[in-house]
């Protein structure tokens, strides 16, 4: 069992950590909303799309969206909670307890969000999506335990 919990955990910070990257490339995207718009457009114009209208379509819709509305609380948002989140896991991952506070304590706040919004609006898949994360944090809680026993074993 406890061989099981720590794979688990490690895939959870895994997974929390590719997560992260990828908001910090969509705030810095979403930072830089002219050449976001060109992205999607020379994707949408790229041979591959160039047959599937549905898609080209949409992505050439996204584009001008972008364009039209700048969404600069959204690029820092996503900037600094997926900057936060990735010190922090690297953070645990080099066995520094302030890692393992305060993921537990972004995780948590940021999980209490994302359950209300899910409860409130009945979204099913934010609500899998904060089951997983308290899942994490609880995982991490256990690690966190076990490194402090170890260093006070060391004392």
């Amino acid at each position: 069992m406890n061989r099981a919990t720590d794979l688990l955990f490690r895939i959870g910070l895994i997974v929390k950590g590719v997560d992260s990257l990828f908001e910090v490339i969509g705030g810095v995207l979403l930072t830089m909303p002219m050449k976001l718009a060109r992205y999607l457009l020379v994707l949408s114009q790229h041979e591959l799309y160039r047959h599937h209208e549905v898609l080209s379509g949409r992505l050439d819709k996204l584009a001008e969206e972008v364009t039209v509305h700048v969404h600069l609380g959204s690029a820092l948002y996503l900037l600094f909670h997926g900057l936060a989140k990735v010190i922090l896991i690297a953070a645990i991952f080099m066995r520094r307890n302030w890692g393992f506070v305060g993921f537990m304590a972004v995780m948590s706040l940021f999980t209490a969000i994302e359950l209300a919004r899910a409860i409130s609006a009945h979204e099913i898949v934010t609500a899998v999506l904060g089951m997983f994360d308290l899942l994490v944090v609880g995982l991490i809680y256990k690690e966190y335990r076990a490194n402090k026993r170890i260093e006070s074993g060391k004392a």
